[in-house]
């Protein structure tokens, strides 16, 4: 890692920086992401991240939250470990973005999920219309495997979710 981008552990004390940044893009955040609709407090943010917490220890997750520069930015993490694969999930506030910000995460949590967890593949699923998503996956080898249709709810709606993979042959 760089001095620029550091993967740390959540604590509970992120809490208020984290909140004040899905608070900031909230529109967007809670357009693709099902989460951030329940995400409305201080609180909630901190009960997330003790929660995180307990099943990092109890290994079924893997989550981090990204620091730029000193500053929380967002968080990436893999979940629904089994049968030795996982999925990726990030976020990034947006004054990180465009900055390979989710692509350096991306990269060293690809690591961890290969070599440490020793998972054969990592997925990342993304509504078919979030393009800026779909682009990371795409400039980072994942595989478009699919489309599943209606998958990823919404408070109005479904969205279809493409479904990427990279293979740990394929790093």
């Amino acid at each position: 890692m760089s001095e620029f981008l550091r993967l740390k552990e959540p604590v509970v004390t992120d809490a208020p920086a984290l909140y004040a940044l899905i608070e900031q893009d909230r529109p967007l955040l809670e357009k693709w992401l099902p989460w951030a609709d329940s995400m409305q407090s201080v609180a909630d943010e901190a009960a997330f991240l003790q929660y995180s917490q307990q099943r990092n220890a109890d290994h079924q997750l893997w989550l981090r939250v990204i620091w730029v520069a000193n500053h929380p930015a967002g968080m990436i993490d893999i979940h629904e470990m089994k049968d030795g694969h996982g999925e990726i999930g990030y976020w990034l506030g947006h004054e990180f973005r465009g900055q390979g910000v989710v692509s350096q995460s991306l990269a060293l949590t690809e690591q961890v999920g290969f070599d440490t967890l020793h998972l054969n593949k990592l997925m990342i699923l993304a509504a078919t219309e979030n393009s800026a998503s779909r682009q990371v996956a795409e400039r980072n080898h994942y595989h478009l495997d699919g489309i599943l249709r209606q998958h990823i709810p919404t408070s109005t709606d479904f969205y279809d979710a493409a479904i990427y993979s990279k293979l740990k042959t394929e790093r």
